[in-house]
């Protein structure tokens, strides 16, 4: 497939993340396209990226940081916004205030606990299928790096990465 989607899709710039974020997946995992602005991405989760990979795939923590927040009890999944809820996820708190979040986790594959402090690179859990979840690109992760607003709010950021996102030419 082309990389017609990230062509519709470019992001558009705004207050980007303080830290640099290492790819949240193994340097040898395929990535077939990266989404920026998609129908879940709206909001306080503009900013977010989901890269489409196969199931199973290595979820790595992107920055050492505690893990403050784990949901890995879900397997139902669907293309409506109403599967949001059944989305099973890991947030970090990172230094700067800011936090990243990695979802669409298979369910009972998280290897870490609450209050764990992990370390860049270290494996978290693996990728499944739950929550909201669209074709063309079902079988994904989802990275969203936000910070707290005043009250109970939060804003996503322009994630910083370590090194230029590219999708696996081989997957055209």
């Amino acid at each position: 497939m082309s990389n017609t989607f990230t062509s519709l899709f470019k992001r558009s710039s705004f207050e980007k993340t303080k830290n640099i974020y290492s790819l949240p997946l193994n340097p040898e995992t395929k990535i077939k396209n990266i989404l920026y602005d998609w129908p879940s991405h709206e909001g306080p989760f503009r900013g977010a990226v989901d890269f489409a990979v196969d199931l199973g795939s290595a979820v790595l923590a992107p920055l050492d940081g505690k893990v403050i927040e784990i949901v890995d009890q879900f397997d139902r999944h669907g293309e409506t916004e109403e599967f949001a809820p059944f989305l099973n996820y890991i947030t970090i708190a990172h230094e700067n205030g800011e936090y990243s979040q990695l979802a669409h986790i298979k369910k009972s594959s998280v290897k870490v606990k609450i209050g764990d402090f992990v370390k860049t690179g270290q494996k978290l859990a693996v990728t499944g299928l739950n929550g909201w979840m669209m074709e063309p690109y079902l079988e994904h992760l989802h990275m969203l790096v936000f910070k707290l607003q005043l009250g109970s709010s939060f804003k996503g950021l322009e994630i910083r990465f370590l090194k230029e996102l590219k999708e696996d030419p081989k997957s055209s």
